[in-house]
Protein backbone atom coordinates (compact mmCIF):
# COMPACT_ATOMS: atom_id res chain seq x y z
CA UNK A 1 0.00 0.00 0.00
CA UNK A 2 2.83 2.39 -0.75
CA UNK A 3 1.40 5.41 -2.48
CA UNK A 4 3.76 7.46 -4.61
CA UNK A 5 4.64 10.86 -3.21
CA UNK A 6 3.84 13.89 -5.36
CA UNK A 7 4.90 17.51 -5.01
CA UNK A 8 2.37 20.07 -3.78
CA UNK A 9 2.80 23.82 -3.77
CA UNK A 10 1.51 25.54 -0.62
CA UNK A 11 1.11 29.31 -0.45
CA UNK A 12 -0.58 31.95 1.62
CA UNK A 13 -0.21 35.01 3.80
CA UNK A 14 1.91 34.46 6.90
CA UNK A 15 3.58 36.38 9.68
CA UNK A 16 7.29 36.41 8.86
CA UNK A 17 9.17 36.87 12.14
CA UNK A 18 12.36 38.21 10.54
CA UNK A 19 10.33 40.94 8.74
CA UNK A 20 8.02 41.53 11.71
CA UNK A 21 5.22 41.80 9.17
CA UNK A 22 2.88 39.70 7.03
CA UNK A 23 4.08 38.61 3.60
CA UNK A 24 3.49 35.97 0.95
CA UNK A 25 4.88 32.60 2.03
CA UNK A 26 5.21 29.57 -0.18
CA UNK A 27 6.80 26.16 0.03
CA UNK A 28 6.72 22.76 -1.61
CA UNK A 29 5.90 19.54 0.27
CA UNK A 30 5.80 15.94 -0.85
CA UNK A 31 2.62 14.05 -0.03
CA UNK A 32 0.16 11.52 -1.44
CA UNK A 33 -2.81 13.92 -1.83
CA UNK A 34 -3.87 17.54 -1.26
CA UNK A 35 -5.31 16.65 2.13
CA UNK A 36 -2.13 14.82 3.06
CA UNK A 37 -0.05 17.81 1.84
CA UNK A 38 -1.92 20.06 4.25
CA UNK A 39 -1.31 17.54 7.06
CA UNK A 40 2.41 17.48 6.23
CA UNK A 41 2.56 21.29 6.13
CA UNK A 42 0.68 21.58 9.44
CA UNK A 43 3.54 19.68 11.09
CA UNK A 44 6.02 22.43 10.15
CA UNK A 45 6.80 25.43 12.32
CA UNK A 46 5.61 27.90 9.64
CA UNK A 47 2.06 26.55 9.73
CA UNK A 48 1.52 28.40 13.00
CA UNK A 49 2.32 31.71 11.33
CA UNK A 50 -0.27 31.45 8.55
CA UNK A 51 -2.95 34.15 8.72
CA UNK A 52 -5.53 32.04 6.84
CA UNK A 53 -5.64 28.46 5.61
CA UNK A 54 -3.08 28.13 2.82
CA UNK A 55 -3.80 27.32 -0.80
CA UNK A 56 -2.68 23.82 -1.82
CA UNK A 57 -1.99 23.12 -5.50
CA UNK A 58 -0.67 20.07 -7.26
CA UNK A 59 2.50 20.50 -9.27
CA UNK A 60 0.44 20.51 -12.50
CA UNK A 61 -2.02 23.12 -11.18
CA UNK A 62 0.89 25.32 -10.13
CA UNK A 63 2.62 25.04 -13.51
CA UNK A 64 -0.66 25.83 -15.32
CA UNK A 65 -1.13 28.91 -13.14
CA UNK A 66 2.39 30.11 -13.93
CA UNK A 67 1.76 29.70 -17.68
CA UNK A 68 -1.43 31.76 -17.42
CA UNK A 69 0.41 34.49 -15.50
CA UNK A 70 3.15 34.72 -18.14
CA UNK A 71 0.60 36.41 -20.44
CA UNK A 72 0.52 39.38 -18.09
Amino acid sequence: MNEKLKKFYISGMAWIPSYRDFDQYDTIVEATSKDNALEVFNKTSMSGFMKYEPCVQSEMEYKDMCKRLEKY
